[in-house]
């Protein structure tokens, strides 16, 4: 409402930055709660609204429908920068940098060289068993290992609903 509206937009220029801003917002909306003011107009959730409107990523239609949007498999290739979509960690979330995922052509160099020293190495071998493991020597090797690990915690909690749905009959 405009009532708490005009205050905050009087008292906003004076804060330095946008955490002063918040936490300038949220004791207003801590006070209006604890007055009983909300009572009147309704349970106030300013702080909610103001966090879905600005901090939560949306989609529009074109990015839900269509095929030339980021919503992508792992692993597939950005039609127009070259990046691999790589499945994230999420315990190491903080540390990623996506200007630093693979693209196709830095994977192609990779697997040129690892073929090329692969060569000498692996004589025996035919070259569709060899070459399905060259991608642990290139940079999507630990995009590889968290995909296979989300997929083993899936098909863990996968058998172990199968275990207690089979005790239930």
């Amino acid at each position: 409402p405009a009532q708490y509206r005009e205050p905050l937009q009087a008292e906003f220029p004076r804060k330095k930055d946008s955490v002063q801003r918040w936490e300038l917002l949220r004791a207003r909306v801590e006070r209006t709660r604890a007055g009983g003011r909300a009572a009147a107009l309704g349970p106030c959730y300013a702080d909610w609204e103001v966090m879905l409107q600005f901090c939560f990523p949306r989609l529009d239609i074109n990015v839900s429908k269509g095929l030339g949007h980021l919503l992508k498999s792992p692993f597939s290739v950005h039609p127009k920068t070259g990046r691999v979509s790589v499945p994230l960690d999420l315990h190491r979330l903080d540390q990623f940098d996506p200007f630093a995922v693979p693209t196709i052509t830095s994977l192609c160099q990779e697997l040129d060289t690892a073929s090329s020293d692969g060569e000498q190495e692996d004589v025996g071998e035919t070259e569709p068993k060899r070459r399905a493991r060259d991608y642990k020597k290139t940079s999507l090797a630990p995009y590889v290992r968290v995909f296979e690990q989300f997929v083993e915690g899936m098909e863990s909690a996968r058998r172990g609903e199968r275990i207690r749905r089979s005790g239930e009959c």
